[in-house]
């Protein structure tokens, strides 16, 4: 029988004494059996109107209760509740820092692979365009040398064989001069010596006949003009010879020329050949560099961005652990909060009912 609905009979001076009795015996029955039950919780009770104000205070100001005015049994069950939803939410929160340390790691690590991946292969390229660049280079060098030690060679060649052949033509003709000369000479001195003889052979015959003087001066005439006609002729077949052999020093020596410029063009064909293959090569060398170098930017972008989509979709699943994990530790809480409210209302009925009926008696 509770006390809040115990109702008392009325009577001339107040309540009827025997239901009030019954009333206090059926409420010290009822006391007695939870002072039995729970001697504890009466103990504690007493501590918690003691510090009821207090209590209150701190329910207000929404601190977090201790539990050590609901009993024994309840702070135990309260209090390893909450620690356990601690507990709980600390490890689901290392757990989460854990993943996100671990993500972090991970997309560090990819991150420097990508980055040490792209910058070997960049640098290899590099080396191999620089490899190319320089053999291709040294190879129009040395074409370009090669063509021009050829052509300096041809030339020379051509010049002493141009001056050899101009000494040895100068030399002819002067030989050819000199022998005309003593020709010439000898030709004179016979013919002077011819005409010394026959002056004598006339002057001593020219008593004898006056025709043979007239003889003797056509004579000399005729042979004066002989000897000029093949002075002439000899002379004019000397230079005839010299101009030829001076045309064909000549024709010898453009020939010479053409020849070497002939080569000297073929030299700087295949020089100027060397140098657009080196510039191709090294067009082809800048273009696979560029082409590996997009490649390995590329693979080292999609490295990255897969990684960092990995990293996003552990962290979201992370996320949604943690986030799942609090949810029941909210809901635990939650029922909690109900089961200390529930409590608390119960150990306040309970004191109003001591309270009331501390008062009955005190009346009494």
């Amino acid at each position: 029988m509770a006390a809040e609905d115990a109702e008392f009979a009325t009577v001339m001076r107040g309540y009827d004494r025997d239901a009030v009795d019954d009333a206090l015996r059926d409420l010290r029955r009822q006391l007695l059996q939870l002072s039995n039950q729970n001697a504890q919780l009466a103990t504690e009770l007493r501590a918690a109107n003691e510090s009821a104000s207090r209590f209150e205070r701190e329910l207000k100001e929404t601190v977090a209760p201790t539990y050590a005015s609901v009993g024994a049994r309840a702070a135990l069950i309260l209090s390893t509740a909450e620690d356990q939803a601690n507990r709980i939410v600390a490890e689901a929160e290392a757990e989460r820092r854990r993943l996100l340390q671990e993500v972090d790691a991970e997309l560090e690590t990819l991150r420097a692979e990508a980055r040490e991946y792209y910058d070997s292969v960049v640098a290899e390229a590099s080396r191999r365009a620089e490899r190319l660049s320089a053999a291709a280079k040294a190879d129009y060098e040395a074409l370009v040398e090669q063509a021009r030690t050829e052509s300096t060679r041809m030339v020379e060649n051509a010049m002493q064989e141009a001056g050899a052949t101009r000494g040895a033509i100068a030399t002819e003709v002067a030989r050819m001069r000199a022998t005309a000369k003593r020709e010439i000479e000898a030709a004179r001195t016979a013919f002077d010596r011819e005409q010394s003889e026959k002056k004598l052979i006339a002057s001593k015959a020219q008593n004898k006949n006056l025709n043979v003087e007239s003889a003797w001066n056509l004579l000399s005439e005729q042979a004066r003009v002989d000897l000029e006609l093949e002075v002439t002729a000899r002379r004019a077949e000397a230079e005839a010879d010299y101009l030829r052999k001076h045309q064909d020093a000549v024709a010898a020596t453009q020939r010479y020329l053409d020849e070497a410029n002939a080569m000297l063009a073929q030299a700087r064909t295949r020089a100027n050949a060397a140098k657009l293959e080196s510039e191709t090569l090294e067009t082809a060398a800048r273009a696979h560099t560029k082409r590996t170098t997009d490649e390995a930017r590329e693979k080292a972008e999609a490295i990255l961005l897969a990684a960092e989509a990995e990293a996003r979709s552990i962290l979201a699943e992370a996320q949604s652990h943690s986030a799942k994990t609090l949810h029941k530790l909210k809901g635990k809480i939650a029922k909690l909060n109900v089961e200390r409210d529930a409590v608390a209302q119960y150990l306040h009925n309970l004191r109003e009912v001591v309270e009331n009926a501390e008062q009955n008696l005190s009346r009494d």
